[in-house]
């Protein structure tokens, strides 16, 4: 019953979504002002991570590429209507299965699978790659439904030292090169894994692509997923568009911290809590790690292992028959949720008189409403889809703990959804608290066997510590975030400042460490996070791939 019940979805699907689709008119992709522009609109890219050959019993990376074109037609409708505009993928698709994501509608970010481990020095292999790259761009410059590349996927630290910090954005540039003349005015980038590659100097590509998970350690713990994000887009000089490449959580029973093991409900509300951080970091666009589970990452496709790799997808599996699956809650939360993105204003930021407002709006939302203090702010019918830009004046009496409550309607008057934004309004400079850290060595890793960081809090003014500091040591040797704890504050009142110190062994094989620290301190309802970091190199092995750059996001 199972499988004739799939076999109808299944026809049905086609007719609707394949047989009935018409090709795109020809699509203009622009990058301006950090954002994508289709057509002269901006776009905010919702998208979501998509493997075709991720299913029971399927290895996308050990089976030949598999064409499955009715399955696929079918993903793309839920997908579509599940509020996404993109999908974003790994490795290469066939021309086949682009066609199908032209008719669907829906825009890709095309993963071109360079392996990450080979040595990006050897000419044999860089030869390997363009040969790859040239042959698929071969088709891909066809359709207008491809807004980017994706060329490499999570380089690790030690493996780009080793190949040679010159050599490797050689190799990065042959290939956007090549992509940039056959496929003109097409992005390229690459998914770098922000936790360990914060370092890398990302204006070597055409916009700044990280996935970031945020397991509560390493900089997320320090700085918070927007603080961090913040962070690395200000190294990069905030100078191209910041799309979110992976994030999200893993639902097996199996996990570390929350890495794993989480439930339903917390995979749910992180991923919006996740969302919520992307957009207030300034980033334009976020694909969630992703539509299905892969049961391949465990070793044996015939089995959904334990491990937290196969348990990311927003739909799940019963069995190695079932290839149907069935949504998660995360699925219908964030279905919702992406009706009216907030852009701005901002969580924990500080607006005067006059409120910036940025929303991006799918065609379901008919009206939009701001309320402060039970009162309406502003209200503003809404005409059409995608962007929309307008200020709100107000006049704060004296510095004011705001909650703006949002509300989204649609065309009848129904409500969607709502969404609270937690802002200091003051018309007058807000002075705030002051965290920072000084280290030694203050340059060169080689320098000292010992990394030693002074923390100073002072400033604490009116707001409250609401945390204790959490503090890093973060040396980029796999995936280890290296030394961390917290340290508890205790009563600040009658002192100017309080300070800490702390230390962590430098190893010989450690080529650049994060060193950070932050802490949470309230103003009435809000809460903002202060933080402050130092990035350390060892000598200058860094040089053409790195960025030294200490640039403060708060």
């Amino acid at each position: 019953m199972r499988k004739l019940y799939g076999i109808l979805i299944i026809i049905a699907a086609l007719m609707i979504g394949c047989t009935n689709a018409s090709k795109q008119s020809l699509t203009k992709v622009e990058i301006k002002d950090n954002w994508y522009y289709i057509n002269g609109e901006k776009f905010f890219i919702k998208g979501l991570g998509y493997e075709i050959g991720a299913r029971p019993g399927q290895d996308p990376y050990e089976d030949s590429i598999v064409m499955d074109l009715e399955r696929m037609c079918y993903d793309l409708k839920l997908i579509k209507d599940g509020g996404f505009n993109t999908i974003r993928t790994w490795s290469q698709l066939s021309e086949k299965q682009l066609q199908i994501v032209q008719e669907s509608g829906l825009k890709i970010i095309f993963g071109i699978w360079i392996k990450p481990e080979k040595d990006y020095g050897d000419s044999t292999f860089v030869k390997e790659s363009t040969d790859l790259v040239n042959k698929v761009v071969a088709y891909t410059k066809k359709y207008d439904c491809v807004i980017s590349y994706l060329i490499l996927n999570e380089p690790m630290t030690d493996h780009i030292y080793k190949c040679g910090a010159k050599n490797t954005a050689y190799m990065l540039a042959s290939l956007k090169g090549i992509i940039n003349k056959e496929h003109p005015g097409i992005p390229v980038s690459i998914s770098g894994n922000a936790a360990i590659g914060d370092y890398m100097d990302m204006n070597l590509l055409d916009y700044y692509g990280y996935n970031c998970y945020d397991y509560g350690g390493g900089q997320t713990g320090t700085m918070s997923l927007k603080g961090f994000l913040k962070w690395c887009n200000a190294m990069n000089g905030c100078k191209k568009p910041l799309v979110l490449t992976e994030f999200g959580y893993s639902v097996s029973d199996l996990g570390w911290g929350r890495y794993g093991g989480n439930t339903l409900e917390a995979q749910r509300d992180g991923v919006l809590r996740n969302y919520r951080e992307i957009l207030d970091a300034g980033a334009t666009g976020a694909c969630p790690f992703y539509y299905a589970d892969g049961w391949w990452k465990g070793g044996d496709d015939s089995v959904h292992n334990d491990t937290p790799e196969e348990w990311f997808g927003y739909f799940g599996y019963s069995d190695l028959q079932d290839t149907i699956g069935s949504p998660r809650p995360v699925w219908y939360a964030l279905k919702t949720y992406m009706k009216g993105l907030i852009i701005t204003p901002k969580n924990q930021e500080i607006y005067t008189d006059t409120i910036p407002l940025e929303l991006y709006l799918d065609a379901t939302v008919g009206k939009v409403v701001l309320k402060l203090h039970d009162s309406i702010l502003y209200t503003k019918q809404v005409i059409k889809e995608g962007f929309l830009a307008d200020t709100i004046l107000y006049q704060p009496k004296g510095i004011e703990d705001a909650e703006l409550a949002f509300e989204f309607y649609d065309k009848c008057g129904n409500f969607i959804k709502s969404e609270i934004i937690y802002a200091l309004l003051s018309k007058e400079p807000v002075n705030l608290p002051k965290l920072t850290i000084d280290v030694s060595p203050s340059e060169d890793l080689s320098k000292a066997r010992i990394c030693k960081m002074k923390l100073r809090i002072s400033d604490l003014g009116d707001f409250e510590i609401a945390s204790d500091v959490r503090y890093n040591f973060n040396h980029h040797m796999g995936w280890e975030v290296g030394k961390e704890g917290n340290l508890k504050v205790g009563d600040m009142k009658g002192k100017k400042e309080i300070t800490f110190e702390e230390y962590a062994e430098i190893d010989d094989n450690c080529w650049v460490m994060t060193v950070s620290a932050g802490i949470s301190v309230t103003y009435g309802k809000v809460t903002l996070r202060l933080h402050d970091q130092k990035l350390l190199f060892r000598g200058n092995w860094y040089e053409g791939i790195g960025r030294r750059n200490n640039t403060k996001a708060h």
